[in-house]
């Protein structure tokens, strides 16, 4: 395969990652509003259960998610490389990856460990 189908494949793989992180925000904006609802006292969309199950599921798609872009940029920088390209850009790339890998971590383990019940949304946040 040539580097330039395989960058083909890693822009595919982004825009279904792009998409796919789309609907973690409209989750999270979900969550969030839920949230809003049940601190004025109204109707919410989900139960306490609820919420905490869609945003542990939420928060580990979140997490698949950053280690997929993980991958895709450490695909691009390996073509790059071999292309003798300036590494810069994918370098720095990739330590954002991490970043966000690790936030991702953190946010997952702050939903599986609540420390009020119910108050999941209160650490929901639909960006990384």
């Amino acid at each position: 395969m040539s580097n330039e189908e395989k960058e083909i494949i890693a822009i595919y793989a982004q825009i279904i990652g792009s998409a796919i992180s789309i609907i973690e925000i409209i989750v999270s904006i979900l969550l969030l509003y839920n949230e809003k609802l049940e601190i004025k006292g109204e109707k919410t969309l989900f139960n306490a259960e609820q919420t905490q199950k869609i945003s542990v599921f939420n928060r580990t798609f979140i997490l698949v998610t950053a280690i997929i872009f993980l991958i895709i940029n450490y695909a691009l920088y390996k073509i790059s490389k071999e292309q003798g390209e300036n590494l810069k850009p994918y370098e720095l790339q990739i330590a954002a990856s991490y970043l966000t890998i690790i936030a991702a971590i953190i946010t997952l383990y702050i939903v599986l460990n609540p420390t009020n019940e119910g108050q999941v949304a209160d650490v929901e946040n639909p960006i990384i």
